[in-house]
């Protein structure tokens, strides 16, 4: 396994990449046995349902069993009962629930060695640490090398992530877990212009088969290339996650580098939930996951019927995820797919846009940076508006640590993420109680709110 990085310190971002392959590396024999079996299961639907019903009630079983918070709801079950029944008489949870009693809904015999904790983004103004078991891991970077070999991509392909809104440098390396995949990553924060020239060369050396990222990235790197030297030759694929991807953004991409756009709908607490084959159609990783839509009342509806999408992950025993109500909106289709695939196909009604800050000059800035700057601090959650002034005020929920220090220094960091002192936008953060946050009519935690002429309030998945 390699890595390399630019010769400077080795930042936080760095470190935790470290880490991260070195664990992909290790677990890597599991993940290419769990391959082989998936290969050998994708011609069989009728074995892609015995496995989901299997994995279910093993799942429900050992929560109930092993799990405080559904020890505590009553529920009791025996080998004799039917897992998708059984399913039905669990709660729907939320993100603050799990933000809140994260312990109670780790397993009791919990073993940090076999376990990684990951921290979802925090775009939907609820930060949750996942407790995610090393089978999880392997099973989801064994259904995605499956995925990759459907789609003519091999094992040791190069792919290029451009334009991260958190990087300023350039860094390779080399990703056991999806089969030993050589990834570049940059960013251009801070960089100016010359450094753009430098960045569109080496990523016209670096010669991708693959370019990754979210839309706006890969928007961003298109007109990068644009005005240094045009399309890249040699990518024989782009794909698109995080965020939502309009039609605009899908046609101006496919179109600057001849190839069609694949989308995922992914999110940290499960991984990839499902992506787009290629008749168009998002098909759900059915083998580790079980998706319903539900009404406002958490009821299950009938398929083509329009509701919230809602996950019970059918493998993870850490930090088991059962009926879990994501915010995002969705519908189940009742017929199969033209491409043959047997998995379930997904609507995705609402995705991910997390919209951007404004300005009064007409530059605008991605609201991710406002919220980084806002998780540093201990708030249980937060929600950033911009004022029709342009100003703009963060309302946090604090939590018990958070003190007039925190505030202060958090303006402090809003004021230079925004560059206050050349723009002229203000910054405040206020604290208020739960029902002091905007809504936006839906049933989900809205993190950004602008009410700026003419935009309009978006929310973001996690």
């Amino acid at each position: 396994m390699r890595q390399r990085f630019d010769p400077m310190a080795e930042s936080e971002d760095e470190r935790h990449w470290r880490s991260q392959l070195i664990h992909e590396g290790l677990l890597f024999p599991q993940v290419h046995a769990e391959y082989e079996r998936y290969s050998e299961l994708a011609g069989r639907p009728r074995g892609l349902r015995d496995l989901q019903g299997e994995r279910l009630a093993a799942v429900l079983r050992h929560a109930l069993d092993s799990v405080p918070a559904y020890r505590r709801t009553g529920i009791t079950a025996d080998d004799t009962v039917d897992p998708w029944q059984l399913l039905s008489a669990f709660p729907t949870v939320r993100k603050a629930e799990l933000a809140e009693g994260m312990v109670d809904h780790c397993d009791d015999a919990i073993d940090p060695t076999t376990c990684r904790v990951l921290e979802t983004s925090g775009t939907s103004g609820v930060p949750l640490r996942m407790v995610r078991h090393n089978d999880a891991l392997v099973h989801e970077w064994a259904t995605a090398l499956v995925r990759n070999q459907r789609q003519g991509k091999a094992f040791d392909r190069k792919v290029l992530m451009p334009c991260l809104t958190r990087m300023d440098r350039w860094g390779e390396f080399t990703s056991p877990g999806t089969g030993f995949t050589r990834v570049a990553q940059f960013g251009l924060a801070g960089c100016g212009a010359s450094d753009h020239a430098t960045f569109a060369e080496r990523a016209r050396g670096f010669r991708p088969e693959v370019l990754a990222g979210t839309p706006r990235s890969l928007v961003d790197f298109m007109e990068l290339l644009r005005s240094h030297g045009g399309p890249l030759p040699g990518v024989r694929s782009v794909v698109t996650c995080g965020e939502l991807l309009v039609p605009g953004a899908r046609e101006a991409l496919a179109e600057f580098f001849g190839r069609p756009v694949t989308d995922m709908y992914a999110m940290k607490e499960v991984g990839t939930i499902a992506v787009q084959c290629e008749a168009g159609s998002y098909h759900v990783e059915s083998e580790r996951l079980w998706l319903e839509i539900v009404d406002d009342d958490g009821v299950p509806l009938p398929e083509g019927r329009t509701g919230e999408i809602v996950i019970t992950d059918l493998i993870n025993r850490a930090m088991p995820l059962i009926r879990y109500r994501t915010g995002d909106f969705g519908s189940l289709a009742s017929a199969p797919c033209g491409c043959g695939l047997p998995h379930k196909v997904m609507d995705l009604v609402e995705g991910r846009n997390p919209g951007e800050l404004r300005r009064p000059d007409g530059t605008v800035l991605p609201v991710l940076w406002a919220a980084r700057a806002v998780r540093r601090h201990p708030v249980r959650r937060y929600q950033i508006v911009q004022e029709a002034d342009f100003s703009v005020t963060v309302l946090v929920a604090p939590a018990p640590s958070f003190t007039a220090a925190d505030s202060a220094e958090l303006t402090r960091n809003l004021e230079d993420v925004l560059g206050s002192s050349d723009s002229g936008i203000r910054c405040r953060v206020r604290t208020v109680g739960d029902g002091g946050f905007h809504d936006a009519g839906r049933r989900k935690d809205v993190d950004f709110v602008s009410f700026l002429t003419g935009a309009s309030r978006l929310s973001s998945r996690a």
